[in-house]
């Protein structure tokens, strides 16, 4: 079995201070910096050090820090046994970083001059904002919680089904239409051939596909309301995101004419945690009836209203109007124990030794090993309730997902309206 890798760079265990507040609680703000010597840096010219060209071996460095704050509740075990609400906020950020120790030398006439010593590489961390990621995490709690509740919303379909008989009388005459722009593919040079395609692929899309998904889910949500039961369950969502960075620095001078630089490489890992524990009451409380549970209310309105107006699908390939009419009216059948959220991001930067010379006639060269940084940080803030997702434009990667199908629903639009004759 694999081990997944710890978030967090291992530290020395070092006593913190805790600070004890009222209600059973304590709370701690603590800041531990692990400090180190530097190892001496020298240079050499033809085999004499030369005088104010080293680091004094006594000098200090911190190469890692942890800081914490957080409330710790000292009940968690008793109240988390009894379904109590025992989440609080936390977070933490760590560093860590090992420097590269190198050796150089350079060479101009009768002149030699030698180096070595150790350089931090840099710490390159770049904390995005997290709203997109969130927004995602609480859509995937929100889809779980639907899955444990066996519920639909089917007033959309119910309002689109006067649909349904042209849905009938398109299929039953797909083979005519195969044959008259076979007949005409010459004439109208492809363009019939074109057409045809575009409202086939339309009609299975928006058409025979959503409807037999939503008989399944009638079907299922029915048996799920008639074998409902009342249950305590926690869902959680996470979205993540990771990418890559890096550049190139010139970072000082390693011996006579010879500078020191890196390549620095960076990946970074973002992520966001919803978990959400509720007690669902789907059987015992009086309010929940057969409509709640098939999306029958009249506060689905505004999505019925927005699934008929022509073309809505469109618009939330580039905007969120559509989910953002879904959670105007959300309420989950039920108590709500805890929700919590969590950002965790992760950086390591690799940074690659490099020397130059600095003048002309002057060429060296040296070798060093990689030097290394790290930085984690997590965050941890308890919610009143799940968000709502937001009004507003989608990003590029949202548009681009499932890039090729919406290019096909949209070349098919444009291809109905092509003219054959």
């Amino acid at each position: 079995m694999a081990v997944k890798p710890k978030l967090y760079p291992v530290l020395p265990r070092t006593p913190r201070d805790k600070t004890q507040v009222p209600g059973g609680k304590r709370a701690a703000l603590s800041r531990i910096d692990y400090s180190r010597k530097l190892q001496s840096a020298e240079w050499y010219a033809n085999g004499v050090l030369l005088d104010g060209h080293y680091v004094d071996v006594n000098e200090q460095e911190v190469y890692a820090t942890d800081d914490r704050s957080f409330i710790n509740n000292k009940d968690w075990k008793v109240k988390l046994a009894k379904g109590q609400e025992c989440s609080a906020a936390y977070s933490r950020e760590v560093m860590l970083k090992k420097p590269t120790f190198y050796s150089c030398f350079s060479k101009g006439g009768s002149y030699t001059s030698n180096g070595s010593g150790t350089m931090n590489g840099g710490l390159y961390y770049d904390i995005k904002d997290s709203a997109l990621l969130k927004e995602q995490a609480v859509a995937r709690v929100k889809n779980r919680l639907q899955g444990k509740i066996g519920n639909s919303q089917l007033a959309p379909p119910l309002a689109e089904s006067r649909e349904i008989g042209r849905l009938v009388r398109q299929i039953n005459g797909i083979g005519y239409d195969a044959l008259h722009a076979a007949i005409a593919l010459k004439r109208t040079r492809g363009r019939s051939a074109v057409k045809l395609f575009g409202d086939i692929w339309l009609g299975f899309g928006f058409g025979i596909n959503p409807l037999l998904k939503d008989i399944k889910s009638a079907a299922d949500s029915i048996l799920h309301y008639q074998t409902r039961v009342d249950q305590r369950t926690k869902v959680s969502g996470t979205a993540n995101r990771d990418w890559a960075s890096g550049f190139k620095t010139t970072d000082g001078v390693c011996c006579y004419a010879l500078g020191i630089g890196f390549h620095h490489y960076s990946e970074h890992q973002q992520s966001v945690r919803v978990v959400a524990a509720v007690d669902l009451k789907t059987r015992s409380a009086a309010s929940y009836s057969i409509g709640d549970h098939l999306g029958l209310k009249i506060t689905q309105a505004p999505s019925v209203a927005w699934e008929l107006t022509p073309f809505s699908w469109v618009v939330d390939y580039f905007t969120t109007v559509g989910p953002w009419l879904d959670d105007m009216f959300y309420t989950i059948p039920g108590d709500t124990t805890y929700i919590t959220s969590t950002q965790r991001y992760h950086c390591r930067t690799r940074s690659i030794p490099y020397f130059y010379p600095l003048f002309p006639g002057f060429p060296g060269s040296g070798s060093g090993s990689d030097a290394v940084a790290k930085y984690s940080y997590m965050f941890r803030e308890v919610l009143s309730h799940l968000p709502s997702r937001p009004l507003r434009i989608k990003s590029v990667d949202e548009i681009a997902s499932n890039g090729i199908s919406k290019l096909l629903n949209l070349g098919s639009v444009l291809a109905g309206h092509l003219s054959i004759d």
